[in-house]
């Protein structure tokens, strides 16, 4: 009877350490695929509004609000733009102008 009894215990013990094993790295998968999928909007944004700038610049030079308004159009968000350290930041893409108003960089880092 005590063989049983400790068996038993054993048996309930493995399974109570096992299923909060599996629901720790539920919640861990959860909140891992949550940070991914915001990385993953963040990167598409970035893209859409490199492409609108390559797209707005074609050929020929384009003013700054021509281009700031493809960024903007390329990926709508209620986030104004808003210059730091020379760099005009128009959601997660930074744009450079020179003194004449042409672009001469585009960056993703701050």
């Amino acid at each position: 009877m005590k063989t049983t009894t400790a068996a038993i215990g054993i048996l309930a013990a493995a399974l109570l350490v096992s299923n909060v094993w599996w629901a720790y790295r539920l919640l861990d998968a959860g909140v891992s695929y949550t940070y991914q999928g915001a990385s993953l909007e963040e990167s598409q944004q970035a893209l859409a509004q490199a492409l609108a700038v390559i797209d707005a610049l074609g050929a020929e030079r384009r003013s700054r609000e021509q281009v700031v308004q493809a960024v903007q159009a390329a990926w709508p968000s209620s986030v104004e733009p808003f210059e730091k350290d020379g760099v005009l930041w128009v959601g997660r893409l930074g744009l450079r102008f020179d003194a004449a108003g042409r672009l001469i960089e585009a960056t993703t880092d701050p």
